[in-house]
């Protein structure tokens, strides 16, 4: 229960940062592409959070922690420190959607599924074809 509640947080803020960091932050690492497939796969995590594995919690939560450095670090408007921490940031990206992936796509080979869990599980999987 404790994780799934975790991944809830970490969704609600990692679906609400985006908007917020495209405004702020122009590395590799806020790209529509990684952004997207984190967004997708956390998507069909949403219908049922208690499928997230810790190891996908742990890189949301790293993700998050990353994003309000980098936050920090434009409000001292230290660019030693923003380069660092975006290049920490790609990287935590990179290990969100390969931790969260396997378990969304576990959620997709259900049978019974939402029609809204069924969208989200096409959305996904005309991605990684």
């Amino acid at each position: 229960m404790k994780t799934a509640l975790s991944l809830l947080a970490l969704t609600a803020l990692s679906l609400a940062a985006p908007a917020m960091a495209d405004e702020t932050l122009t590395s590799a690492a806020q790209s529509s592409v990684a952004n997207e497939q984190l967004r997708k796969e956390l998507a069909v995590l949403q219908s049922d959070p208690e499928q997230a594995s810790e190891a996908c919690v742990n890189a949301m939560k790293e993700l998050h922690d990353t994003q309000g450095k980098i936050a920090a670090a434009e409000e001292r408007s230290s660019s030693a420190d923003l380069t660092v921490a975006k290049d920490v940031l790609e990287s935590n990206y990179e290990n969100a959607i390969e931790m969260c992936g396997p378990d969304a796509r576990r959620i997709c080979a259900t049978h019974d599924q939402t029609a809204k869990l069924a969208q989200a599980c096409t959305i996904l999987k005309n991605d990684t074809d």
